[in-house]
C-alpha cells in the first residue's frame, strides 16, 4: 500500500490559504482521522515562498505540559541559537521578531491550555508571526479562527481507496463502504491496510472479482493471518483491548502504515485521544449519545442521556464540550439546531456504553422518547403537516432504532407495533411506502395477537399495499382485519379502502355503498384524517368513471375547501391531482395543467412520490391532447422509468390507466415507433426530481 497518500481538499487548501492572507492565526479543528495533520503539512509546503524567513513545523503530540518546557520545544523545532541564562520564551522571540515566519503547530491537542498561551505571547511580540495549529479543539484566544476538516467528498474518498491500492478497487459500491468510514483519510487508510473482514466487504477490483482480504494483504507486501486480520477490524473502534482507563492503547500494531504516527496506529487509539480530553460527564454523554441514530436534538439528548450523575440541566454544557472537542457535530436547518455522532465515533460510544452496562436501560430510555413522540406527531398531524414531516425525515434512524429495539424482544412487539402504526402518515403519505411495509409485515408477523395497536396496524398496512400497487394483499388484509376488530375501531377504515379497492376494478355502484358507510362513521367519530378527507377521491374517482365529469369537479372543488380550512395539505395534493384530469375530460386544459402543477408541487414538499409520478402522467395526457408531443413522449418515458425506480406497479385508477394509454396510442402514431422510442428513451434518463421540474415549468430546458 501507498504510504504518503494526499487526494482532494483542494477548497480547503485554498480557503486556509487566503485565511492566513488576512489573519494571524487559524486552527484546523475536526474529528480523529480526518487528515488534519496531512492538510496543515501540505499547506506548509505550498506556503513556503510566502514566507521567506521560514516555514517551521512543531509536532506537539508528545510535547510536555508546561509554559517553559513547551517553549524550549518550540525553539528547538525551530533551530533558535540559544544563549546562557537567556530563557527559551525569550530566545524564541529575540530569534522570530524581525522574521516573517510561519508556525504550525500539528497536534495540540493535548497540551491546547498551554499552547495557547505560549501562541498569544508570540503573536504579542512577533509582528510577522502567522500561526497554522492542528487540534480538535479550539486554542481558545482572541482573533483565532477555526476552520473544521471534516470527511472527504464522495468522489475524493473513492479515488484514495483506488489510489492506496494501486488501482485494485472500483464498482458503485466504494461510495457507500467509505460512507460507513464517515470518508475519513485514516479510517479508510487503516481498513485497506489492515483488510478488516467486514470493512469492505462488498467492493470489487476492476475486473469485477470481490476484493478478499487476503488480496489486500498481499498487495501491502505480506500475507496476513486471518487472526491478524479479524483483530485488525475488531479493534477499530473498540475501546477496550489494549487501553487504560482514559483510552490510551499500548497495544502491537501490526497493520499500521509505514511512516504513520501511533497516534494514527488505529482508529481505536487516534479516538482514545479525543476519549481522553474530555471530562468524565462528557464521556459519559459520549456513550449515552451513541444510542442515537443520525442526528438528535437538544430535547431528545435530555430525556434519553441524562440520570444518575448526568443531570439534565448538565447535557447542554455537555454537549457544546463534546462540540469543542470535535467529537458532535453541528447542523443547523429549518428545524433548528441538531447535533450527530459520526459512525465510527458513535461506534466508540457504543463500546464503552456496553462496558459500563448501561446499554439496556439507556436503549429503553430511546426507544420511550419516540415512541412518545410518534403519538404527538400523529394526535397532531392534521393542521401540521408539513412541521411534522420535516421533523420526523430527521428521525427516521432514530424511530427505526426504536422499533428494532422493540422487535428484539417479545415482550417489547406490541409496543413496536404501536410505533410504526403511529407513523402511519410516514408510509401512506410521504413516500415511504417500502420501509413502511416492511416493518408493518414484520410487527404483525411477530405479534399476532389481537389488539387495538395490531387492528390499527392491519388497516395501516392494507392503506400502504394499495399505494404499492397489491391490491389482492390489500384485500386479504381488510378482511383479516374486519376479523380481528371486534369493537368495530376499524369498521370505517376497512369500508374506505374496500372502496378504493372497488373504484380501481370499476365497479362504481360498490364504491359509493362502501364509501357512504365509511364517511357516516368518520362523521360520526369526527375523524376528519385520515378518516373523511380521504374519501373525496373515491367518491369524486367514481364519479369520473361514470361519466359525471362536472359533478367530480363540483366534489373535488368542495373537498379542497376543507381540506385548507382544516391544514390537511396531503389530502390536497391527491385532490388536485384528480381535479387535474376532471379538468381535462371537460376540456378546460389550462384548469387541469394548473391543478396538476399544484398537485406536483405539493408532492414534492412531502416526498410523495406515489402522487408525483401520478401527476407526471397527467402531465403526459395534458401535453399529448395539447399536440405538445415531443414533451409528452419524453415525460411518458421518464413516468415509466419513475414507476419501474420505484419496484411498484402503477397504482393509477382505470381513468388515468386509460388515458394514459390512450396517448401513448397516439403519440406512437403520430411520432413513428423510432421517434417515440427516442424520446421514450430520452425521458427514461431524466430522474423523478427533474422531471418534476420540467413538468412544473412545462418545458424541457
Amino acid at each position: 500500500m501507498k504510504a504518503d497518500v494526499f487526494v482532494g481538499r483542494e477548497t480547503e487548501l485554498a480557503d486556509v490559504s487566503a485565511l492566513l492572507e488576512r489573519v494571524r492565526h487559524v486552527t484546523l479543528t475536526g474529528p480523529a482521522g480526518a487528515g488534519k495533520s496531512c492538510v496543515a503539512r501540505r499547506l506548509a509546503r505550498t506556503l513556503e515562498p510566502r514566507f521567506p524567513d521560514g516555514v517551521h513545523i512543531v509536532e506537539l503530540s508528545e510535547a510536555p505540559g508546561d509554559l517553559d518546557s513547551l517553549a524550549e520545544t518550540f525553539a528547538d523545532a525551530i533551530g533558535v541559537r540559544r544563549r546562557p541564562g537567556v530563557p527559551a520564551l525569550r530566545a524564541l522571540v529575540d530569534e522570530l521578531v524581525t522574521r516573517r515566519t510561519l508556525l504550525v503547530l500539528d497536534t495540540c491537542d493535548r497540551v491546547v491550555g498551554v499552547t495557547g498561551i505560549l501562541v498569544g505571547l508570540l503573536l504579542r511580540s512577533v509582528e510577522g508571526l502567522r500561526v497554522l495549529a492542528t487540534s480538535r479543539q479550539r486554542l481558545g484566544l482572541p482573533g483565532e479562527h477555526l476552520y473544521p476538516i471534516g470527511g472527504l467528498p464522495d468522489a475524493d474518498a473513492v479515488s484514495l481507496i483506488g489510489t492506496l491500492t494501486g488501482g485494485l478497487i472500483g464498482g458503485p459500491d466504494a461510495a457507500e463502504h467509505c460512507g460507513r468510514l464517515d470518508n475519513l483519510p485514516l479510517a479508510i487508510r487503516l481498513a485497506v491496510a489492515g483488510g478488516g473482514p467486514g470493512i469492505l466487504d462488498g467492493l470489487v477490483t476492476l475486473d469485477g472479482r470481490p476484493l478478499s482480504t487476503a488480496g489486500l494483504a498481499a498487495f501491502d507486501g505480506r500475507m496476513a493471518s486471518p487472526d491478524e486480520l479479524a483483530a485488525a477490524f475488531e479493534s477499530r473502534t473498540d475501546p477496550s483491548a489494549g487501553r487504560g482507563t482514559h483510552g490510551e492503547g499500548h497495544d502491537a500494531e501490526p497493520h499500521r502504515p509505514p511512516s504513520t504516527p501511533r497516534r494514527h496506529s488505529s482508529m481505536r487509539v487516534a479516538l482514545g485521544w479525543s476519549h481522553e480530553l474530555c471530562t468524565p460527564p462528557e464521556r459519559l454523554l459520549w456513550a449515552r449519545a451513541s444510542v442515537f441514530a443520525g442526528t438528535f436534538d437538544i430535547e431528545a439528548a435530555e430525556e434519553v442521556c441524562a440520570g444518575g450523575v448526568l443531570a439534565a440541566k448538565d447535557i447542554l454544557d455537555g454537549l457544546l464540550g463534546l462540540l469543542d472537542k470535535s467529537v458532535l457535530v453541528r447542523e443547523e436547518g429549518e428545524n433548528g439546531v441538531r447535533y450527530r455522532l459520526l459512525n465510527t465515533v458513535r461506534e466508540f460510544g457504543l463500546v464503552w456504553l456496553d462496558r459500563l452496562g448501561e446499554t439496556e436501560e439507556v436503549q429503553r430510555r430511546h426507544r420511550d422518547h419516540f415512541l412518545a413522540l410518534s403519538a404527538r406527531a400523529e394526535m397532531s398531524w392534521q393542521g401540521r403537516q408539513l412541521e411534522w414531516y420535516r421533523r420526523l425525515v430527521l428521525e427516521c434512524g432514530n424511530m427505526r432504532g426504536a422499533i428494532e429495539y422493540c422487535y428484539s424482544r417479545p415482550q417489547e412487539y406490541r409496543r413496536g407495533l404501536d410505533l410504526v402504526g403511529n407513523l402511519w402518515f410516514l408510509w401512506a403519505c410521504c413516500g415511504m411506502q417500502a420501509p413502511g411495509d416492511d416493518l408493518l409485515q414484520r410487527g404483525l408477523d411477530l405479534d399476532r395477537t389481537v389488539s387495538p395497536e395490531r387492528v390499527k396496524a392491519l388497516w395501516v398496512h392494507a392503506w400502504v399495499s394499495i399505494q404499492r400497487g397489491d391490491l389482492e394483499r390489500a384485500e386479504r388484509i381488510l378482511t383479516e382485519c374486519a376479523a380481528e376488530d371486534a369493537n368495530g375501531y376499524a369498521t370505517a377504515y376497512v369500508s374506505q379502502f374496500q372502496a378504493h379497492l372497488a373504484v380501481v376494478r370499476g365497479d362504481v355502484g360498490e364504491a359509493l355503498r362502501l364509501i357512504k358507510h365509511a364517511r357516516v362513521r368518520h362523521r360520526s367519530t369526527g375523524n376528519v384524517f385520515p378518516g373523511f378527507l380521504p374519501t373525496y377521491t373515491v367518491v369524486a374517482t367514481a364519479m369520473m368513471l361514470a361519466g359525471h365529469h362536472d359533478q367530480a369537479v363540483s366534489i373535488l372543488r368542495e373537498g379542497r375547501e376543507l381540506c385548507e380550512s382544516c391544514g390537511d395539505y396531503w389530502t390536497l395534493i391527491r385532490l388536485d391531482l384528480l381535479l387535474g384530469q376532471a379538468e381535462h375530460l371537460l376540456g378546460n386544459t389550462a384548469s387541469a395543467a394548473e391543478s396538476a402543477r399544484d398537485s406536483l408541487r405539493g408532492g414534492r414538499l412531502f416526498g410523495d412520490t406515489i402522487s408525483l409520478m401520478e401527476a407526471l402522467e397527467v402531465f403526459v395526457v395534458i401535453a399529448e391532447s395539447s399536440a405538445d408531443d415531443i414533451f409528452a413522449a419524453t415525460m411518458f418515458g421518464a413516468s415509466r422509468a419513475a414507476w419501474k425506480n420505484a419496484g411498484v406497479p402503477p397504482s393509477r385508477s382505470p381513468m388515468i390507466a386509460s388515458l394514459i394509454r390512450t396517448s401513448e396510442l397516439r403519440l406512437r402514431g403520430r411520432l413513428g415507433r423510432a421517434e417515440f422510442d427516442r424520446l421514450e428513451e430520452r425521458g427514461g434518463s431524466i430522474s423523478l426530481r427533474d422531471a418534476v421540474e420540467h413538468a412544473i415549468r412545462g418545458d424541457l430546458s
